[in-house]
């Protein structure tokens, strides 16, 4: 039996917006920063910390997630189209700029203005510390992460909106270039491997993306042959299994430091530091080459398995981009506001404060999401992709009119 996709993967609009929520857990240690210069905190005492842990240890990760996702979900919606050129790259352009520039040059213009305003106050800047004239340019672009940038600039989140773009365009490219070729894809992978050691932001972003459209093909492949019932089973079990280890080495670790300490009383004591290095990003590895999409590639399984899952969760999914920029500017509104009242930065350990932060951020995301990105984003479409369907039209009947002159034209030839 042949099975096809769902017209849309609801569970992966909802975990999609879970990932986001890690990374707002993750930046909950800017309420801890001294201007722009990072200090130690106490990681366990931040609010709820044991029931999210998880995310405050490993959320800076879930960044690795969301270019898994995308690439899987561009693979699934575009990668035929552009290389079958039934999408080009204006249309393909316009999607993707209408519904991510409203909401970040209007973050990045409050977060500029903003943070002159911390500077006047405060002598220091809010975490991110480049905040100038040449940053401001890049951040127009949304190339602020690139490879141009000398470190974090304006709205700080926005640095893997800005290696997303970059993606895009390059798996534009790819898609264009090469089509659907199995090679191009495994050669993407590799060049993300190899970027990694000189850039490892858009290195990151490279080999992640691309890994995800490599899952979106082995998930295709699995349905178009009817193997779905068979593979299911084993993907959820080591998801599964997979997961718990995870959680379970991160809320008490035991497997890499018992790792550690045999290998440290074999090995010299010099080889000490390069150990940890390697324990560490083999358990990064782990997690963002298989566990990341083996998770995508489970729950993509299963909804079509089922028909959809998590329908009722996929508007958290909406809430995703609006959450991911719109946390840091409240975080800064947040701080300032208090601490120049007096309010000592030791309150943000309490949880109190977490739940007046997102009793403020979730209403905030709800009206961002509904009131200006879905109305920005219709308007920017229906006047960038109208007027070149104009365009499109009028050379089709200027054509048209050329052929219709040219065939009556030879119709009165003599034979």
């Amino acid at each position: 039996m042949i099975y096809s996709s769902p017209r849309r993967f609801y569970s992966l609009d909802f975990i999609r917006g879970v990932a986001a929520l890690a990374v707002v857990f993750w930046h909950w240690q800017h309420f801890f920063f001294q201007g722009s210069t990072f200090v130690p905190y106490e990681m366990e005492q931040q609010p709820f910390y044991n029931v999210f842990f998880l995310f405050y240890q490993t959320g800076w990760l879930a960044v690795d997630f969301f270019f898994s996702l995308s690439g899987f979900i561009f693979f699934w919606l575009y990668a035929r189209e552009i290389a079958e050129r039934t999408v080009g790259g204006w249309e393909f352009f316009v999607l993707r700029f209408s519904r991510l520039y409203p909401l970040h040059i209007a973050t990045f213009l409050f977060v500029l203005l903003a943070q002159q305003w911390v500077m006047a106050r405060t002598g220091d800047y809010f975490v991110v510390p480049f905040n100038d004239l040449y940053h401001a340019v890049l951040n127009l672009f949304m190339a602020s992460s690139w490879g141009m940038e000398k470190g974090p600039s304006f709205n700080g989140p926005i640095w893997s909106v800005s290696v997303e773009v970059l993606m895009y365009l390059v798996f534009f490219i790819v898609c264009l270039m090469f089509r659907q070729r199995l090679w191009a894809h495994v050669a993407m992978l590799a060049l993300g491997a190899v970027v990694m050691v000189a850039e490892p932001i858009v290195g990151r972003g490279i080999f992640s993306f691309f890994l995800g459209g490599l899952i979106f093909r082995l998930y295709r492949y699995v349905c178009a042959r009817g193997w779905l019932p068979r593979v299911l089973p084993w993907a959820v079990g080591a998801s599964a299994v997979l997961w718990l280890v995870t959680v379970v080495e991160v809320y008490h670790p035991w497997f890499w430091p018992l790792v550690q300490n045999i290998a440290q009383s074999v090995l010299p004591e010099k080889f000490a530091g390069l150990l940890d290095k390697a324990v560490h990003g083999a358990t990064r590895a782990i997690v963002v080459a298989v566990l990341f999409p083996l998770s995508i590639f489970t729950l993509a399984l299963v909804e079509t398995k089922r028909g959809y899952l998590g329908k009722r969760l996929a508007m958290v999914g909406n809430l995703t981009y609006s959450s991911y920029l719109l946390h840091f500017p409240l975080q800064l509104v947040f701080f300032t506001v208090l601490t120049q009242n007096g309010v000592s930065p030791t309150f943000f350990y309490g949880e109190v404060s977490m739940l007046v932060f997102f009793a403020v951020l979730i209403p905030l995301c709800l009206i961002s999401f509904r009131y200006f990105e879905t109305p920005a984003q219709r308007f920017l479409r229906n006047a960038l992709l109208r007027s070149a369907a104009k365009t499109e039209a009028k050379k089709d009947n200027h054509k048209n009119n050329n052929l219709a002159v040219a065939s009556s034209a030879n119709s009165e030839q003599p034979s």
